[in-house]
This record gives C-alpha cells, sequence and structure tokens, in this order.
C-alpha cells in the first residue's frame, strides 16, 4: 500500500491515526492467528508525503507504524513527483492497494476500501483535501 498524505491536511491528519490503528489491529489478528511468520496475510504500507519542510515531515512521521520514503528522496530524486504522477493523485490522503506479488494497482480507493484487507477490531475513517 502506498499512502500519500502530509500534515499540512486536516483530513489527513484524521485519517492517519485511523489508518494506523487498522494495520496495529492487522498485525494483532495475525500474531494471535498465528500468521506473523511469513508472507500470509502481510501487509506493508509506505508513506510517500507531500511535506515540504522537514520538521513537519519527521513529526508527522513519528505517528506512523509503517515504512516511509525519505524525505530527501522525495523531494531531491523527486520520488513524491514521480509516485503522483504515476498514480494520479489529486487529492490526499490517499492510499493506492498493490498486488504484493505484482505490483499492479488492486485498488486506488484504499483510504474507502481498507477494511477489506486489514483484520481485526478498529474503527472506520472518512474525506481529503485537493492538491494541484
Amino acid at each position: 500500500m502506498l499512502y500519500f498524505s502530509a500534515h499540512w491536511c486536516p483530513p489527513c491528519r484524521a485519517f492517519t491515526p485511523r489508518l494506523a490503528d487498522a494495520y496495529n489491529a492487522h498485525i494483532k489478528y495475525l500474531e494471535s492467528a498465528g500468521l506473523n511468520d511469513g508472507n500470509d496475510g502481510e501487509i506493508e504500507v509506505i508513506f510517500i508525503s507531500l511535506d515540504s519542510v522537514l520538521s513537519e515531515y519527521e513529526h508527522y512521521r513519528s505517528t506512523m507504524p509503517w515504512y516511509s520514503v525519505p524525505h530527501s528522496n522525495l523531494w531531491q530524486l523527486n520520488i513524491k513527483d514521480d509516485l503522483s504522477k504515476k498514480y494520479s493523485i489529486r487529492t490526499i490522503p490517499t492510499l493506492i492497494i498493490l498486488n504484493g506479488e505484482g505490483g499492479e494497482v488492486v485498488t486506488r480507493n484504499g483510504k474507502g476500501e481498507y477494511s477489506a484487507f486489514f483484520k481485526g477490531d478498529y474503527q472506520l475513517a472518512s474525506s481529503g483535501c485537493s492538491i494541484s
């Protein structure tokens, strides 16, 4: 899963804790089911930040239990722009769900469909910010 988000976006700041709860609940679910010893049901999220200010990125990143693209790589290597273009990101938060084996897009509406992928007990979420 690729998670496009930013500290400056209020809907992102509202969705991130919900996604983190789902992610953590899924890990607990896998552990309790004895499925955490391989790829069986494993889900990874990678944070793609649209924050331009390093301190805001670092503060926001500290609230997330998953991987992230380092801030310097996002900007100096144009990773943010390349991925935003590749996945046609127009609003945030956006959660792109990819097939873990081939990398094909399963859905571009991961924010609305994430509960179909994460197991366990957690609260569902709500809407987004436009970007240009």
